[in-house]
């Protein structure tokens, strides 16, 4: 422990200042080196020091200990997704937040708070964090500076700067072994769900099977469903139906018994998109139904939910006005664009076929490409595809086949 910023901890909470302390047992000198932890007094120095401000050494050790276990515990609980727990600790942990800034712990604990507000999508919190450490960030040891970049990478895939999230990734690629092992996985993880969002399925998969074996071998059975997740996702979209249906089944089961209520959810979620591939319209549309009263109003992932609905609607040719009306009144913030797109787009189906492809091509995909929406890209893609195969216009249909045909570098 930095016993010398614990002497000025106390000695600034007691409003003493270094003369009024030092007087009769060091130098003032001394003192104030001893508080900035570049000189190492006696232990009965230390322990007068202490004792004129009426705290004892032996308790501070303990202290400290204390606080070293439950820090432990906080990080753990990150790695190992318990968030409940993680909560808990965290409001214990901020309860001794003044003394922490004065010990040798203050860098761990900084570093997972900012974990901890990403876990919690608290973006305001995990914003001011991400400029404190950066003022820290000099007092890191390698570890600790690679925990910081890896956490900044997770900030970025918060809010949305998937390409900054994806260079950091690259980077830290290279100074792997400089990281705690149980922290591999993490990484294998996050490596794999930004692969699958840049569209490179096999890549990804690679990943999430590397994340699968790391959490496996730590018993980390929460995270493990993740990344058993992501591997679903990429064999569906590889067209690896017998595989993902299998993994998917088990996804199902799993989720439910460990009570990981927003992992079940997600992970049916996603099952849909299988469903619909296969073209169980009516399956998908049950399961949507049923998520659509479950997950919390006006969440993203509501609207996300209530969107795939709609597409199943119009595909068992069942009415979709209300839910259309409803995702459009949801819809209203600046962030929401990619949710009123669609909702134009449903709109539009009832009219003539013309306009919608219009939109589809001027609207849609431009703003699809522009912001990085691969799968929803692909897709709009192959409908313009197959409107201009149909009035043989070959040169565009070959450009929009082109889009539907590439895999973020990796060809089907």
């Amino acid at each position: 422990m930095n016993v010398g910023s614990i002497i000025k901890y106390y000695r600034t909470k007691n409003n003493m200042t270094q003369s009024q302390l030092a007087d009769g047992i060091c130098s003032i000198s001394h003192l104030s080196k001893t508080e900035s932890n570049t000189y190492s007094p006696h232990p009965s120095t230390i322990e007068a020091l202490l004792l004129k401000m009426g705290v004892q050494l032996n308790k501070e050790v303990e202290k400290h200990k204390q606080l070293t276990r439950l820090i432990e515990k906080f990080i753990d609980c990150s790695l190992y997704y318990d968030l409940d727990t993680m909560r808990q600790v965290y409001k214990q942990l901020e309860g001794q937040n003044e003394y922490i800034q004065s010990t040798d712990l203050v860098n761990q604990y900084e570093l997972y708070k900012f974990r901890f507000y990403i876990y919690d999508n608290n973006l305001s919190k995990a914003e001011q964090q991400k400029k404190l450490l950066e003022r820290m960030k000099a007092s890191f040891l390698s570890p600790e500076y690679w925990i910081y970049q890896f956490f900044q990478s997770l900030y970025f895939t918060m809010t949305g700067e998937k390409t900054k999230s994806f260079e950091l990734l690259d980077t830290l690629d290279s100074g792997i072994q400089s990281i705690p092992q149980k922290f591999e996985g993490e990484f294998y993880y996050q490596k794999a769900r930004m692969l699958v969002l840049a569209d490179r399925y096999e890549l990804s998969a690679h990943f999430a099977e590397l994340a699968v074996r790391s959490f496996q071998l730590h018993h980390n059975y929460i995270r493990l469903l993740h990344a058993q997740m992501l591997l679903a996702i990429n064999y569906t979209r590889r067209n690896l139906i017998v595989q993902a249906e299998s993994l998917y089944e088990i996804l199902i089961r799993n989720t439910h018994l460990t009570n990981q209520t927003d992992l079940h959810n997600q992970t049916l979620y996603n099952y849909t998109e299988l469903l619909r591939m296969k073209h169980a319209h009516y399956e998908s549309l049950e399961i949507l139904q049923s998520l659509k009263e479950k997950v919390e109003p006006s969440t993203y992932f509501h609207k996300a939910v209530l969107t795939s609905l709609v597409e199943s609607m119009l595909e068992t040719e069942q009415d979709a006005t209300t839910q259309i009306q409803e995702l459009k009144a949801l819809s209203t913030k600046s962030e929401d664009k990619f949710f009123r797109i669609y909702v134009t787009y449903f709109e539009k189906r009832n009219f003539s076929q013309p306009d919608l492809k219009t939109y589809c091509e001027d609207i849609m995909f431009q703003f699809f490409r522009k912001n990085g929406y691969i799968k929803e890209t692909k897709n709009v893609a192959a409908e313009l595809a197959t409107h201009y195969s149909a009035q043989q216009q070959w040169e565009k249909a070959y450009y929009y086949q082109s889009f539907w045909d590439e895999n973020g570098g990796e060809w089907n």
